[in-house]
């Protein structure tokens, strides 16, 4: 008659010693989830600047090579009036990072051959946008003309900041916007989409017509000329280049003085 109960009382404590067991192994997985990782999340891609105007006056621009010598009835050499290009620095975000291989051959090539490494980590894109009187839908003779000077505008801004990155030892290239192909490598079998990487980089809202996508800039809208440039060189060396060319391509006090 004693042995039921005797086996009753250890059965409970068995059960009690479970559910002690249970509510250890949750307490502990409570805490494993509370510990942080020691890795860092990737982001996507990361703003190194924000976007920023920059000013120059009478920057020297080479017409042969570039979309625009064919239109025209010289290859010769000509100077810019006056810049006003917005810009901005960011890493790539990984869908744009997928498509360099392709759209920059020269460089895949000049690192593998030196590093033996196919990775890209310090490849940054520098997105421009100049504000327009016409809208980017317009193809009037006064739109299209408009949009050949912002054009040379973005080359010349391009040519001198790139010269500088080249000549500090940094590869560097900008997009035809006209093509989407590098100007100064080799084309490759990419090209590279303004509209997409505009909207990755800086998340600007987009509209649809018909089968193409126009980028909306926050404060110009539809009036603008998007263009891109991209390097390898850190930020610090991208804006001295910048700066360079802001400071010895500025306009005089007399030709300032002489305008309307």
């Amino acid at each position: 008659l004693m042995v039921e109960p005797t086996r009753g009382v250890q059965q409970m404590e068995g059960q009690q010693e479970e559910v002690k067991k249970l509510e250890k192994r949750k307490e502990d997985d409570g805490k494993k989830e509370e510990v942080p990782s020691s890795k860092p999340k990737k982001a996507r891609c990361q703003v190194l600047q924000k976007p920023t105007l920059s000013c120059t006056y009478k920057v020297p621009f080479k017409l042969k090579g570039t979309a625009l010598e064919c239109k025209d009835k010289f290859a010769g050499a000509e100077t810019i009036g006056k810049i006003e290009i917005e810009y901005s620095i960011h890493t790539l975000h990984s869908i744009i990072k997928r498509h360099c291989k392709q759209i920059f051959p020269d460089l895949f090539k000049k690192i593998k051959n030196e590093k033996g490494d196919k990775d890209l980590p310090n490849l940054v894109c520098i997105p421009t946008f100049q504000h327009c009187s016409c809208d980017m839908l317009e193809f009037t003779e006064s739109a299209e003309k408009e949009k050949d000077n912002l054009l040379k505008s973005f080359y010349a801004w391009s040519q001198a900041v790139c010269s500088k990155l080249i000549e500090a030892g940094y590869w560097a290239d900008y997009i035809d916007p006209c093509s989407g192909y590098p100007v100064l490598g080799t084309q490759g079998s990419s090209t590279y989409n303004e509209v997409e990487g505009m909207q990755l980089l800086l998340r600007y809202k987009f509209q649809q017509v018909g089968m193409c996508k126009v980028i909306l800039h926050p404060r110009w809208g539809q009036r603008i000329y998007p263009a891109s440039m991209f390097t390898v060189a850190p930020l610090e060396q991208i804006q001295k280049a910048i700066k360079w060319v802001e400071n010895n391509f500025q306009q005089k006090t007399e030709e300032k003085s002489g305008e309307i």
